[in-house]
């Protein structure tokens, strides 16, 4: 069985008992491709990331990929990458049943917390519709930038694209 000490270094936070925090990795067992792309399509629906995605993003020199546990159970994850000075976030789930307690709010800060100290500036793209989640991000510090039309299938939709600018201060 696949367990959160087997995939490499985790971080107990104090938000809540048994939560920790891990860095996938492409040495990270193959068994977690999987059940990060089930979380991301439970969230998000068909259109969400594939095993191989994940695999892949984890892989690269400047892809971050970040799990959420409690004890060995998935229950969210976050990932994207870095270029140049500024980031993208690419995808954000949290099992339904461990929403609303802070868990993406810390994955988002655990994303910063990886990212090299250049960087300047975060970006991601989330539905129009999704308000509980554009209104998490705009918690976190995102500003609203611009709106990119049909962006989203299954059902056509617009994204808003958002950043957040990361202060010196704030970066490693």
């Amino acid at each position: 069985m696949f367990t959160a000490e087997k995939a490499g270094m985790m971080r107990k936070v104090d938000f809540m008992d048994n939560i920790s925090f891990c860095r996938i990795t492409s040495e990270t067992d193959e068994k977690i491709f999987d059940i990060l792309s089930e979380l991301d399509k439970s969230c998000v629906g068909a259109d969400g990331w594939t095993a191989e995605s994940f695999k892949s993003e984890s892989a690269k020199d400047n892809g971050i990929v970040i799990c959420c546990y409690v004890g060995a159970f998935v229950i969210g994850l976050i990932s994207g990458y870095f270029a140049s000075d500024e980031a993208d976030i690419t995808s954000v789930a949290v099992n339904f049943n461990y929403r609303r307690r802070g868990i993406a709010g810390h994955l988002i800060a655990e994303f910063e917390n990886q990212l090299p100290e250049y960087i300047s500036e975060i970006f991601l793209e989330v539905r129009e519709s999704n308000f509980p989640a554009v209104s998490l991000y705009k918690k976190c510090g995102f500003e609203n930038l611009h709106t990119r039309r049909n962006f989203y299938d299954n059902p056509v939709e617009n994204a808003i694209v958002m950043r957040k600018e990361l202060k010196k201060s704030n970066n490693k």
